[in-house]
Order: C-alpha cells, then sequence, then structure tokens
C-alpha cells in the first residue's frame, strides 16, 4: 500500500466501492479496497503489486498477495482456506498475528521504521477489514507524525516520537477490529531512520491516542542530537497526519504567547557586529493581559506571568548566554549630533545638537513620550576625516548603536587643564516618578590612547549613584580588528533601576576627568528605557 503524494490529512470515513467477488472452487479470492476518506494531499492510498494481507476465516489463517495496482485488488493465496463467510483481514501480513480475540487482535506496530520520501514505511501502515464476504475495505488504523527535512540538513540520520508521560507507542499492539481501535503495548518509541532527502517530507506511523503532557521528537544528526518539544494536551488521531513543518536545526529559538499578544511570536535574534551573539528581542504591541517567553522547541519557560498593564508597545530582551531578562515599557535613543553630513541619525534616534538642547523626545515608536531633554553648554566634536566613516553599527545586547551615533559627541577638552572639568548637565524630565529606569550611555573618542581621555558619570535622582568613570578613547587601528574590541567594557556605562526625583527627574553629570595635563570628556548619545 503506497502514497502518491505526500499526506496531509486522512479520516475515517465512508468505504471506496469495490468490484465484483470472484469466488474459484479451487481457492477463496478476495477483492480488497480502501477507506474513501484515506487520502494524502489529494491522492488516494493505494495498493501495490506484491501487497500481502492476512486473512483470518474464525478458525484459520493465511497469506493473501495481488498483482495489481490501484485503489481496489485481488487478492489470492496459495494455502488452503475454506470459505465461511465471516473473515477477519489485516494488512501488512503479520504470520504471528492472533485473530482468536477481534476485539484484540494481536500483531506488531514496528518501533523501527525506514524513510521513504513523500510516504510512509508499508510495514507500519497498520489497517484492518472485516466482512461477511469476500469483499473487504481496509481502514487505516494508525496515525502519523508528519515533517519535513529543510535545506542544508544533509546529515540527518532518525527522527524518533515519544510522549512526554512514558505512553507506549509502538511495538506489540492491539487492534479492535469493530472500532478499528489500535493500542500498542510495546515500546515507548517510535523511529524513523534514513537515509532522508533535503526538502522532502516523510511521515512516522505511532499508535493514535492523546498525549496529555505533550509528546518529543528527537532529531539524530551526525553532527548532534537535540529534541523538539511540545509540553502541550494533543490528541494523534486514527488515519491522521499531524504536520510539525520542517525539522528543528538546533539552533535557539524564542517566542512571547499569552494574552497580551495577538499570536504566539518569535523573538529576532540579534545578529551583526555584537558583543553578545546570544541576544534575541522583540519590540512591538502587547496588550493589556500576561505573557511568557519560552523556548519554542525545548519548551523551556524563561520567563512567565509578565504582567502588561495597558495596550502600548514594549521592547523585551532576552540574553540566552548571562540570562539577562528585561521588558521595558518605553525605550528613548538620544544621539548627541554635530549636524551636518556626519552628524544625522536616522529615526528612532533623537539628534540633539549643540543649537538645540532642549528637546521633546519620542520613543522608539516615534509617539510622542512627554519627556525633555535639555542639555548644558558644550561644544561638539566630529570624528575625524579618515577611516572613521567607514566604521561598522555596534549592537550591545539589542542596543544598535549606528556609526553616526558614536562617531560625534558632545565635548569637552583641556589639554593645559590642572583639575577635573566643570560637569556638564543632562536634565532629564517628565518621567514616571515612581517608575524605574535602565540608562546605558555611550562614549567614544577616536585616535586617542584609551586612558588618555577619561569621562567620569553620575546619575542623580531620586537618589546619587556613585561615580563611574571610562577611558573613552579608541586607537582604532584597522576596522579589521572591530569585532574583538570590547566596546561593552571600554565605551558603554549602565545605570540600572534608576528612580526620578519627586518631580520625575534624572540628572546625568559628565566630568572630565584630569589626566596628566589633559581634562576631556566625550558622551556621543544614551538610552533610557522604563522597565516593566
Amino acid at each position: 500500500m503506497y502514497f502518491l503524494a505526500a499526506l496531509a490529512v486522512i479520516a475515517a470515513g465512508c468505504a471506496k466501492e469495490t468490484p465484483e467477488v470472484v469466488i474459484e472452487p479451487s481457492s477463496v479470492v478476495f477483492t480488497a479496497g480502501i477507506d474513501t476518506k484515506a487520502v494524502l494531499d489529494g491522492s488516494d492510498v493505494k495498493w501495490a503489486a506484491g501487497d500481502a494481507i492476512t486473512i483470518w476465516n474464525g478458525t484459520a489463517a493465511a497469506k493473501f498477495t495481488t498483482d495489481d495496482s490501484g485503489a481496489s485488488a485481488t487478492f489470492t493465496t496459495a494455502s488452503a482456506l475454506a470459505e465461511t463467510g465471516t473473515y477477519t483481514a489485516l494488512y501488512p501480513h503479520d504470520g504471528s498475528a492472533d485473530f482468536s480475540d477481534p476485539a484484540a487482535v494481536a500483531t506488531t506496530l514496528p518501533e523501527a521504521q525506514t524513510a521513504a520520501a513523500g510516504t510512509f514505511d508499508p510495514a507500519a501502515n497498520l489497517a484492518v477489514a472485516s466482512s461477511n464476504t469476500t469483499s473487504l475495505t481496509f481502514y487505516n488504523l494508525v496515525s502519523y507524525l508528519k515533517f519535513t527535512v529543510p535545506t542544508g540538513m544533509d546529515d540527518l540520520i532518525s527522527v524518533s516520537f515519544s510522549g512526554n508521560s512514558s505512553e507506549t507507542v509502538a511495538g506489540a499492539a492491539t487492534v479492535n477490529v469493530g472500532t478499528k481501535a489500535l493500542i500498542a503495548t510495546g515500546s515507548e518509541t517510535a523511529t524513523l531512520s534514513g537515509p532522508f532527502t533535503e526538502g522532502s517530507t516523510y511521515y512516522l506511523a505511532i499508535a493514535p491516542q492523546t498525549f496529555t503532557g505533550g509528546y518529543t521528537v528527537t532529531i539524530t544528526r551526525t553532527s548532534g542530537t537535540y529534541t523538539m518539544v511540545s509540553g502541550k494536551n494533543v490528541t494523534f488521531s486514527r488515519a491522521t497526519a499531524r504536520n510539525i513543518g520542517e525539522l528543528w536545526d538546533g539552533e535557539a529559538v524564542y517566542v512571547i504567547e499569552g494574552t497580551g499578544i495577538a499570536a504566539t511570536t518569535v523573538m529576532t535574534h540579534v545578529t551583526g557586529t555584537t558583543q553578545h551573539n546570544d541576544v534575541y528581542s522583540f519590540r512591538g504591541a502587547l496588550k493589556t493581559g500576561t505573557v511568557q517567553v519560552r523556548s519554542k522547541y525545548e519548551n523551556t519557560v524563561i520567563r512567565s506571568g509578565i504582567t502588561i498593564p495597558e495596550d502600548g508597545n514594549y521592547h523585551i530582551m532576552y540574553n540566552s548566554s548571562t540570562g539577562t531578562f528585561k521588558v521595558y515599557s518605553q525605550d528613548i535613543l538620544v544621539d548627541f549630533v554635530r549636524g551636518g553630513d556626519t552628524g544625522a541619525s536616522a529615526a528612532p534616534w533623537n539628534m540633539i545638537t549643540a543649537g538645540n538642547s532642549n528637546h521633546d523626545v519620542v520613543d522608539y515608536f516615534g509617539d510622542v513620550t512627554g519627556v525633555n531633554i535639555a542639555v548644558g553648554a558644550s561644544s561638539v566634536h566630529n570624528g575625524t576625516a579618515g577611516d572613521d566613516k567607514n566604521g561598522p553599527s555596534v549592537f550591545i545586547d539589542d542596543d544598535e548603536f549606528l556609526r553616526s551615533v558614536w562617531y560625534d559627541s558632545f565635548e569637552y577638552d583641556n589639554a593645559s587643564a590642572t583639575a577635573d572639568s566643570d560637569p556638564l548637565s543632562i536634565t532629564i524630565s517628565g518621567l514616571e516618578a515612581s517608575g524605574s529606569y535602565d540608562i546605558r550611555i555611550v562614549s567614544m573618542r577616536f585616535n586617542a590612547t584609551p586612558s588618555a581621555r577619561q569621562t567620569q558619570y553620575t546619575v542623580i535622582g531620586n537618589t546619587t549613584s556613585s561615580p563611574k568613570t571610562v577611558n573613552q578613547g579608541y586607537a582604532r587601528g584597522t576596522w579589521a580588528g572591530w569585532a574583538a574590541y570590547d566596546f561593552r567594557t571600554n565605551n558603554i556605562t549602565d545605570f540600572d533601576a534608576v528612580t526620578p526625583d519627586a518631580e520625575g527627574k534624572i540628572v546625568i553629570q559628565v566630568v572630565g576627568k584630569l589626566v596628566a595635563s589633559r581634562a576631556s570628556y566625550h558622551v556621543n548619545g544614551f538610552r533610557i528605557s522604563k522597565l516593566l
């Protein structure tokens, strides 16, 4: 029995009309059709020449074979089988099957199955028929796991299925002929072994049942073994295929789900010139409700019960390497710029120049926030005219700092100083007084020895932070070495969970520290985000 095309949905239904029965004096001849609703993506299940079935007449059983191909076939036997008028038939032929109890015919659903592109292993496609005549209609007994081998997975060895609550899915089994129920009692695992072809679809037969704790698909490749896990209560019905799509390639995938989001959404894997490659991000609309973040295929919950207080745009960031997890309800990005051809940063950055130091800002999505940035008097520095203009954007977590952000800055530089510089005050007002905010400051000066230029930051809100000092100089060398440069350690300053004062205000004080005879500060830009 075989498929002409790949299996989509199979369901029990009406029987296919079968040809007239021919009974010869020397033997019993059977004609066999297949349940009309047993379909593979629109193509009927067909008999194949060489197919063999076992027929039991109530007292004895015999093997019958066919030379036909098609939806209906004639089966004959070289063995003696008396015509009785009551028959039970099993596909494929099983010489050891016990038919003595029609409510519990003993047979085997192979736990080790062989892959065939676009179809199932015929040896695992158990089907049963019963009749008072020699016209038989077979009904499929098994359920199917359907999957596709993705491009690039050319080292796939096998795919295994198991229930998460130790259910038996293959091996020794019993069949209730009347109800078409198959119950496996032998093995908790069914495995389909290759070779496999990239881009092709395959089917693994299992005993139909409900997996209350979900199920696990184990993917074995020469490059490693990993699992796709579903923790949901799910039913695999008789003669039905459950399609899991392309097999997982082992790369981490995280999703957001819950009442706070319209549909399960995959978090973006942040890529590019980044200090951390294990960062995943979501920026978008959430609804009043709750959400959770979990590993899509391993079913591991990263965070659950996240309360979304009101409809709006949100930012969720997860670093799977460090375990850092943040949920923000507001992102404001500020770039201090020279203006002109080298300084302009595109949205979502708010651009503040020396002549525009009192600024009402918008958030990442362009929404007006009511937050105002006021900056004291300062000059503006832009990068040198050489290779600086060719520098890349840089990611820290999922913050992208464009070249135009770190290329120029608000600056103070005194090469003949005898003391620290006077502080530059950056005042952020219009914040929620009871809120909590993360601040990330970018500070960089090109073509400078790192320790020769030091900037000190202090954040003042409901309390005053300890000062933090950064060596903002960067002797760039060539851009070829940029990927190995630790931008996070050298040029990023973080102040986390800062609470504004009673008026909803936070002040960032910037001081150029005296190093030898130089006092210098550079503040290129910053991000401020409200923690949920």
